[in-house]
């Protein structure tokens, strides 16, 4: 069933991915997020994501991102579209691929569980470790005979509209297995281990955790056991360590919900028995925890920034180190991670960093509900160095000549060491995103993007293809090197000046952030240039850029910009005002310029620590001056 049909299912449809995307692979189009379902914007939408794992013998694998492993088939849950039944739910499982990509989601979608006549409701899925067996909520259209059960369903790479009817990964084995009816039960959840099943109920006056093992032969199940003992707080949404003796969930015990962990392998009267899962938490809700493969960190949704007023996101803290970081796409809210059990790794060269992907429910582009996966290497890993020079670095604010300036982008040697490329494609190495919408790359003090234009000629070596809409953004085509890679790119000026005058920072040199990310697993990368705005009805001929490094011992180059040719000094003075070196006084040309400084005055010896100006000025009056401030700390 699995060998030749196989080849014709899912890999065909991933080489067409691949064809529609030059030079990239199959990889998320929004770098570490990609949008696995389409919904809407009505109450109808996808949410509750649980991915089926994946099977013994993997058919129910695909791969990401050039070489990462993930589970093929999502499930979730959706309200019915039928006026009067909003509350009703089915149950829906998807291929877990990029729906940027080839638009197959209708061919890929299937019906898991689902009424027609909307009476009967079906939500919070949830897969055994093997990926046969759905564990799920069950209730009428009024919410009444609320229950757990369990189906069992066929193992495959594609459904029925693959397979023809009857062979499909959505085709039942068997009759659903009742687990329990007692306490109003949801939130099931598979144990790693085995067919043993954590739930909520509130069985003994208040929601508590319960555990129970399922007989998959017999169609059976034991009795529950209560493993939480609040009165008079709620226990709910509990979720299994990959070590199947530890459960995490959340509890309003302390006010705003806060996740704790039990181990169910101690005894209830053990002291460690119950823990906080972050000891120092914040008066915010924490909701909907979920584990990383290897166990080591906790996924979960609380408000951005800890702010309790903010719309939520996804979050995740190490367990041990209690380490945390915001995982963030924009400004919606993002919520419900459900965490896939595959350990991935970044290359050997960027550190071989641990991570898993997970799936969360977004209205993120303002595309509707729907599902993302992501991962969390592009807000939890510091950035990789990049390297920004401005051009011009001095912009005169009364320049009505200047509509735009540039940004040159190139890769350090460290970044390049670690498997990036400062290009379009992934020729040598992961490239860069160039995207403007969705999750935004590059940008330029964190909002700013190049203009969209339509203009160049695509199939050329420097332009964007593969959905770039950049063509003010183009690639060296003249070098070949790693090390001369460069990216160019064109920004708006006004957009730049105006943050810079509401910030009052007319006159000083402003370092200006750019960010982007890579094509494949989206890494960050992260630089600054800098750039000088100048106020005058005629600007300065000349304008100091700084000096580096600063504090120096005792040499340090210093840099400035000039605008108009001709003969300059630059000297060095004391806070006295005495002066101790003229350092250069000659003829410049146009441009960015560099003088060094050895540390010596200009009698020979060495000058004292402290600090000392450096100002260039023309040898006209006329010219105008400019000076910076050093520290020499020796």
């Amino acid at each position: 069933m699995n060998g030749m049909k196989k080849l014709l299912g899912v890999i065909g449809i991933l080489a067409l991915a691949a064809a529609l995307l030059p030079a990239q692979g199959y990889a998320d189009v929004r770098g570490p997020f990609a949008r696995v379902t389409n919904g809407n914007n009505l109450s109808t939408g996808n949410e509750q994501p649980a991915l089926r794992h994946i099977d013994a013998d993997g058919i129910m694998s695909t791969i990401t991102d050039g070489n990462k492993l993930i589970e093929l088939w999502l499930t979730f849950s959706s309200r019915s579209p039928a006026q009067g039944f909003e509350g009703t739910r089915s149950i829906f499982m998807i291929l877990n691929f990029d729906s940027s990509l080839p638009n197959f989601q209708q061919s890929a979608m299937a019906k898991m569980l689902d009424d027609p006549a909307n009476h009967t409701s079906y939500f919070d899925p949830n897969w055994s470790s093997d990926g046969r067996f759905l564990a799920y909520t069950q209730t009428d259209a009024n919410g009444g005979n609320q229950a757990i059960y369990v189906q069992e369903f066929k193992v495959n790479d594609g459904n029925d509209f693959d397979y023809g009817a009857g062979n499909g990964a959505e085709t039942k084995i068997g009759s659903p297995i009742l687990v329990t009816t007692a306490g109003q039960p949801r939130h099931p959840h598979w144990s790693p281990s085995g067919y043993t099943l954590a739930f909520d109920s509130n069985v003994a006056g208040s929601y508590d955790v319960y555990t129970t093992d399922v007989d998959v032969v017999a169609g059976t199940a034991t009795t529950p056991v209560r493993r939480t003992f609040n009165e008079v707080k709620a226990e709910t949404d509990p979720t299994w360590a990959p070590n199947g003796h530890e459960i995490a969930y959340s509890t309003n015990q302390f006010g705003p919900r806060t996740i704790q962990i039990i181990d169910i392998a101690l005894a209830p009267s053990d002291p460690g028995y119950n823990r906080l899962a972050e000891r120092n938490f914040a008066s915010i809700s924490h909701n909907n925890p979920s584990y990383s493969a290897d166990g080591s960190d906790l996924f979960y949704d609380a408000p951005a920034a800890e702010d309790p007023v903010s719309p939520t996101n996804v979050w995740k803290i190490n367990l041990a180190t209690q380490g945390k970081c915001e995982i963030q796409v924009d400004n919606r809210a993002d919520s419900d991670p459900d965490v896939s059990n595959v350990l991935n790794h970044t290359s050997v060269a960027d550190g071989f960093v641990p991570y898993s992907y997970f799936m969360f429910v977004t209205q993120a582009t303002g595309a509707g509900v729907n599902i993302w996966r992501g991962n969390p290497l592009n807000s939890c890993l510091l950035p990789l160095a990049m390297g920004v020079a401005l051009v011009p670095p001095v912009i005169d604010i009364n320049d009505q000549t200047t509509e735009t300036f540039q940004t040159v982008l190139n890769y350090p040697p460290e970044t390049r060491a670690a498997g990036y490329v400062c290009r379009f494609s992934n020729t040598g190495g992961d490239g860069m995103r160039m995207r403007n919408t969705g999750f935004v790359s590059p940008t330029l003090m964190g909002t700013i993007v190049p203009p969209d234009d339509p203009g160049g000629v695509p199939g050329t070596p420097n332009y964007p293809d593969g959905g770039s809409p950049f063509s003010y953004c183009i690639q060296s085509n003249t070098h070949t090197a790693p090390d001369s890679l460069r990216i160019t790119c064109i920004w708006p000026f006004r957009d730049v000046a105006d943050r810079i005058v509401a910030l009052g920072l007319t006159g000083d040199i402003v370092p200006i952030k750019v960010n982007a990310y890579s094509n494949r697993v989206g890494r960050k990368f992260q630089g600054f240039g800098y750039l000088r705005l100048t106020n005058s009805a005629s600007p300065a001929p000349v304008a100091m850029l700084g000096n580096s490094p600063n504090p120096f011992n005792p040499i340090t180059k210093i840099k400035f910009a000039v605008r108009k040719p001709g003969n300059y000094a630059l000297r060095l003075y004391n806070v006295q005002g005495a002066l101790i070196r003229t350092v250069a006084s000659r003829h410049f040309d146009v441009g960015t310029q560099e003088v060094t400084w050895d540390g010596r005055t200009n009698t020979g010896g060495m000058a004292a620590s402290g600090v000392y100006y450096a100002k260039m000025s023309g040898v006209s009056k006329t010219d105008g001056s400019d000076a910076i401030k050093l520290v020499l700390n020796k």
